[in-house]
Formats: structure tokens, sequence, C-alpha cells
């Protein structure tokens, strides 16, 4: 924009203005000649360019922001005001077609995501329909590794999603800037690795943990190898998380999906080569689960990185440079975003989990009718976490270009997106339950059926606000903003759904649906606890301090 000449005494040109030394005022900038553009790229009207402020004597620049995408006022009275970014409030840009045009942004890279998840979850069920037909046994033991498997692996997933919170505000920040970027995905290649190796030498170790916890010897000398085969590609799927969250924050996210589609093809053959026998592969039964699990998720890591390795757009970014390298304040500046993130993803975990516990000591028939509910829940879910994770991309870049209403634009839209979708799958659950049931239980006159028909009907109650508190959850990410909520996440699952679940459950005559009107009075808390803070978080007119050097 163009500058506001100040004299030496501090006297604008501006009519009717002066700006003295040590004082703030509003002015609008004078008309420019060159069109100026806002937020979605569209010219804005002569003199319409939104407020910006003085913050000292000296003033005398208005600049354009570096990024070249939002509109900010930089000042160079000072040494300490050099790096005063003032955000104006700029509702008046709002329109239908902004609107319009970041939902499409938004749903155009949560479809990706929200793809390779349920890539993923077919791996899952893939290995469960080959195991269920080998033997009972085997089931058992797969089931019974796959929730200690599970719980690790959510929480180191946690941890890698702090590489697209900090790689899309870096590019909020300077899409030119890429060591920041490249800085983010090996610290979180680092730290993940840490994590990683943690977990691992936990499952190699888990036998006498499962002994502890009363599973039946036989079982555990079953899963323990299962474990351990498993826990060999392990890193794998954590450092393609990591490489993920780095191409989804340059808003890119088909490729993983791709790779992910290929797995499950893969997998599902290589597991019923290894599993029975077939194909001219040896017959390993259980083990040959693991191994060809394991197989395909190293070969993906390796497919993706060299995808990134030869892509014109990433290989800018040198990932390979120097990714063991860092300090530690930047692995700490990583943790502190990114580990509240794996705890409140290892509380909810970890609350559902306890919810089965419950379910057990109401009977079998509410276990098996709970897994079944929960598996279609768990389904839909995939999608709101899908466009939880573009929300954290979408607010990171506003965020990161110091455009607070962008960072509102993007969150509401990604939670009515996700709200919107869960209140159509709640409808869903509420008009269909007995025929998704019977996808599952196929008799109706199973005592499992009438339960987790039951059951899908309380999950039709939370669907809108888990979807709400996944989303926001997502969008107070891309603000790095993940401490707080973790505390509202935690204190909502297990100082109020857990409580209300054992009351409800073992207490009362609900039984099986108290516990599951339990889990959806802690969600409804936590999603209106997140959501508010998200409100509140987007209304400042702050922005984030700088991610350490």
């Amino acid at each position: 924009m163009p500058r506001l000449p100040v004299s030496m005494s501090g006297q604008g040109s501006m009519p009717g203005t002066s700006w003295p030394r040590r004082c703030r005022r509003w002015a609008r900038a004078p008309a420019s000649p060159t069109p100026r553009r806002g937020p979605d790229g569209s010219a804005l009207p002569p003199g319409s360019f939104p407020y910006v402020e003085d913050l000292g004597a000296d003033t005398s620049a208005i600049e354009e922001p570096a990024c070249g995408s939002y509109p900010y006022a930089r000042h160079a009275c000072s040494r300490s005001a050099q790096n005063a970014l003032v955000v104006p409030g700029a509702s008046r840009y709002d329109s239908a077609p902004m609107i319009l045009k970041e939902a499409r942004a938004t749903v155009a890279l949560a479809l990706p995501i929200v793809g390779t998840q349920l890539a993923q979850m077919a791996i899952h069920t893939t290995d469960v329909l080959l195991l269920a037909r080998l033997s009972e046994r085997a089931l058992a033991a797969s089931a019974l590794a796959v929730s200690i498997y599970g719980f690790f692996m959510v929480m180191c997933m946690g941890l890698a999603m702090g590489t697209p919170a900090l790689a899309a505000q870096a590019l909020g920040r300077d899409r030119a800037d890429r060591e920041k970027v490249r800085r983010a995905v090996h610290d979180g290649l680092i730290v993940t690795g840490i994590g990683s190796a943690v977990a691992m030498v936990a499952l190699w170790f888990s036998g006498p943990l499962l002994l502890w916890s009363g599973q039946a010897p036989e079982l555990v000398a079953q899963t323990v190898p299962f474990l351990r085969i498993l826990s060999i590609g392990f890193l794998s799927v954590i450092w393609f998380a990591v490489l993920r969250g780095f191409i989804a924050a340059l808003e890119r996210p088909r490729p993983a999906m791709v790779l992910m589609a290929i797995a499950v093809l893969l997998n599902a053959v290589l597991n019923y080569g290894l599993v029975f026998g077939a194909l001219g592969l040896p017959r390993l039964e259980l083990l040959g689960a693991a191994i060809g699990s394991s197989t395909v998720n190293i070969a993906i890591l390796v497919a993706l990185g060299l995808y990134i390795r030869f892509d014109t757009q990433f290989a800018a970014y040198r990932l390979a440079q120097g990714w063991w390298r860092s300090t530690a304040s930047r692995l700490i500046h990583y943790s502190r975003v990114s580990a509240p993130i794996a705890l409140t993803f290892g509380s909810e975990v970890g609350l559902f989990s306890a919810a089965a516990l419950l379910m057990g000591r109401l009977g079998a028939s509410e276990v098996a009718a709970h897994q079944v509910a929960l598996q279609w829940a768990a389904i839909t879910f995939m999608v709101p976490m899908g466009i939880a994770q573009a929300a954290t991309v979408r607010v990171g870049l506003a965020a990161g270009a110091h455009d607070m209403a962008g960072v509102r634009r993007a969150g509401w839209i990604a939670i009515a997106l996700g709200v919107g979708f869960m209140a159509c799958a709640g409808l869903m659950f509420w008009l269909a339950g007995g025929w998704l049931i019977a996808v599952f239980v196929p008799s109706p006159a199973s005592p499992i059926y009438a339960l987790a028909v039951a059951y899908l009907s309380w999950a039709a109650l939370f669907q809108v606000v888990d979807g709400a508190q996944a989303v926001a959850n997502g969008s107070l990410r891309g603000l790095h903003d993940t401490t707080v909520p973790m505390l509202l996440a935690a204190g909502g699952y297990w100082l109020a759904a857990f409580p209300a679940a054992v009351w409800l459950g073992l207490f009362t005559t609900w039984k099986g649906e108290g516990v599951w009107a339990g889990l959806a009075f802690g969600l409804t808390l936590v999603a209106v606890l997140l959501v508010w803070r998200f409100a509140a978080r987007s209304g400042r007119r702050t922005v984030l301090a700088p991610a350490p050097a």
C-alpha cells in the first residue's frame, strides 16, 4: 500500500489527522490507484482497505504482507515495534462467495484425508475377516493385540499431529520460508521416533502385563509374538502420518490416500497368502497376518518418501537434508504443541476402552452389542476427524498470515461441515439402525441384535456433539492451542462421562444403555467447552508468537 508521509513533528499528511508520539489511533489508508486485494484475492474498491494502526512517532510505512495474502500493518518506529502485527477484524469479507470458497477448500482438503483414514480402517477390517475364518482363538488373540497396539498408535499419532499445525502456520506466515516447514517435519520425525521407540519396547515386553491383567496364559502365548511382529512396522505407521501431515499442510493430501488404497489391496492379498498358505506363500496363520501388515506399513512409508523426493513441489523442501538434526528449544516447542494432542487422543481412547470394560461386567451379549454399535460410530467419526485435520491446516494458514477473520471463517465453516455430516449420520442411525446392525448380526432374534440397535440409537443422539468437539479441537490445533483443550477434554471424559457411565450402567436399570448415555453426556459437555474455547480464541486480535529459530 502507499506510504503515509509523516513529518519530523509526527503530523500526518491526511487532513485533520495527527499522529503524536507513543499514541494509538485508527485511520483509513488513502485510496490507491492500484486495486487492493482482500483475503479471497478479489479486488477491493478504492478507499476500502481495512484499518491500520499506528504504534509510534516514527511510523512511515504501511506495507503489504510478506506472504501477499492477508493485510496487516508493520511499523518500524522502534526495535520492539518492528515485529508488532495488528490484525483487523474483517467481517466485511465474509460474503457468500468467500464462505463457499472456504467450504470448497476445506472439503477438497478433507476428502482425501477421510479416504486415507477409512483405508486404514479397511486394513484392520480385512485382518479381522481373515482371522475370523482361521479360528476363534486366532481372532481373540488378534483382538487383544490390536487393543493394546491401537492405544499406543493413537498416542503417537497425536504426536504426529504437531507437524501439520506447525507447518501450516509457517506457510501462512511466508510461503517462501521452506526452512520452517522443513524444521516442523524434522522435529516431528524426531519426537515421534522417540515416542515410537518407547511404544515398541512396551509392545515387545507386554507379556507380563497381559498375564497380570488376568488374560489366559494360552491366549497370551499367541498374542505376544503377534504384537512383537506388529511392533516392527510401528514406526513406519507413525512416520507415514508425519509425512502425510506435511503434504496436507501444502494442501495436497491425495498421494497419501492413493497409497493407502493400494495398501488395502496389497494387505488383503499378502495376508490371505500368509495366513492360509495360498498364492505360493507359506502358511503362517496368525503370525502371517502380522508379517503381512508390517510389510505393507513399511512399503507405503518408503513409497510416500520416494514420491516426496521426486515430486517437484515437495522436493524443494529437501526433507532428507539433516532430518536428524534439531535443537532442544525446537523439540520442546514441538512437544508443547503435540504432547497435549497425544494425551487428548489417549484419554478419549481410554474412555471407550473403559466403557467396554463396564460392558464386560454386564454380560457377554452387552460387550458384543457394544462393539457392533461402536464400529458404526467409529466409521462415521472418520469424516469429522478428516475435517478436523483439514481445519488444522486451514486455520493454521490463516493464523500464520495473521488474519484472525480468516481463522474464524475457516474454523466455523469446518465446524458447520462436521456437525452437518454427523447430523445426517445420526439420522441414518436413528431411522435405519436395524439394517445397519444386520450387517454384523443377521438374526433379529439374537439378543445382541436388540441391544446393538438400542446402543446405536444413543450413538445417533451424540453424533452431532461428537463431530463438533472433534472439529473444534482440530481448529484449536491450528492456533497451537492444545494444552487447555486437553484439560477440557480429559476433564469432560473422566470427570463427567466416565462417572455418569458407571452410575447409569451399574447402579440403575439402564445397564448398557446407561453406559452409552454417560458417554453422550460427557461428549456433549466436551463439545460445548471446545466450541466455546474456539469462539473465545478466534475472537481475539492477537497472533501467536513465532516458533523458535
